[in-house]
């Protein structure tokens, strides 16, 4: 028995966009280990991603395996993506119980390298897209007798690395759930937030390349995490097991913030 069974999830930037490490048959980034996760706790899938043939691909590997998704593009940047997203997990599941915004970019620089138009579409993408998809998302899970919500921010809300759109956006991130976990809960929504650290996940290999060995020193477990370990924080949140936990960060870093 899973801890999602009966429950439908949307998961908003479900696909995988880098190379996969060696030994994964499918690239798996924080987004496409959170889907198949839920799938294999129980739950029915929406992926939600950008690119088609990535949630598509997520999809496919959560049927693979004898569960059930379907997918959709999603520019979660555009207003009527984020509310066909809701709607299309509604109409191919009969419900919506559970949404995980992990929806992200970086761009830009610090504060004098950083145009106006990055900034924008920054806070568009990171920011805007989270409000939007939780604002059509909650009627569907109040209706359905409420579920959780989890928003994926960053360290990067905490420590500063010269980012300055990237900070700024997962700083607000972290405002934006605990309001709208007050405004919710009335509904029976919870709603949290994951704050992963240094992760070995699609994204970081293909904005940045492996970095294990430069970055596991810093790490007090002496290795990044991986999107697995992410994936299964979220379901944790998503699931009854967290049933009295709402407005809540989950540092997930393996110590590096209490450096």
């Amino acid at each position: 028995m899973g801890r999602l069974d009966g429950k439908t999830v949307l998961v908003i930037g479900g696909g995988a966009d880098g190379p996969a490490r060696e030994g994964e048959t499918v690239a798996i980034g924080n987004g496409r280990a959170t889907a198949i996760q839920c799938a294999r706790e129980g739950a029915s899938v929406m992926v939600a991603d950008l690119k088609l043939a990535l949630a598509e691909e997520t999809a496919a590997a959560i049927r693979a395996e004898g569960g059930r998704a379907a997918a959709i593009a999603c520019d979660a940047s555009r207003e009527d993506d984020c509310r066909a997203a809701v709607e299309a997990a509604v109409r191919n599941f009969g419900a919506l119980h559970l949404l995980v915004n992990n929806v992200g970019i970086g761009i830009g620089g610090n504060l004098l390298k950083t145009s106006t138009e990055a900034f924008d579409k920054m806070y568009a993408v990171n920011l805007r897209s989270h409000f939007l998809t939780m604002r059509y998302a909650a009627p569907e899970i109040a209706a359905a007798g409420g579920g959780a919500i989890v928003n994926v921010s960053s360290m990067a809300a905490l420590r500063s690395n010269s980012l300055i759109p990237y900070e700024a956006t997962k700083a607000a991130i972290l405002g934006l759930s605990r309001s709208a976990a007050m405004t919710l809960a009335r509904d029976k929504i919870r709603v949290n937030t994951i704050l992963p650290g240094l992760i070995n996940s699609t994204m970081v290999r293909r904005e940045i390349g492996d970095r294990e060995a430069a970055v596991a020193p810093r790490i007090p477990m002496r290795r990044q995490g991986t999107p697995w370990e992410i994936a299964k924080a979220i379901v944790f949140l998503l699931s009854d097991d967290a049933s009295y936990i709402t407005a809540t960060e989950l540092i997930v870093d393996g110590g590096l913030s209490a450096r």
